[in-house]
């Protein structure tokens, strides 16, 4: 019995694991196309949206920030 639900969590556990790598890797994309967003902007418009904090943080944003 010990040993069918000690599969099950590691299974959970794998499942859990690939859920939060998927999830780097959408971030990470979605940081590359903001990025590429802002580049379309003119330099007074860019200045605007670069200074605000949430852009700030999306953009600053990396792996292991979570933890903290």
């Amino acid at each position: 019995m010990n040993n069918i639900i000690e599969k099950k969590l590691r299974l959970d556990t794998n499942n859990k694991q690939k859920q939060i790598y998927d999830l780097y890797a959408l971030v990470d994309t979605l940081q590359t196309n903001l990025a590429s967003a802002v580049t379309y902007l003119n330099e007074e418009d860019k200045q605007k949206i670069i200074s605000i904090p949430s852009y700030k943080w999306c953009t600053n944003w990396k792996q292991g920030d979570e933890i903290e």
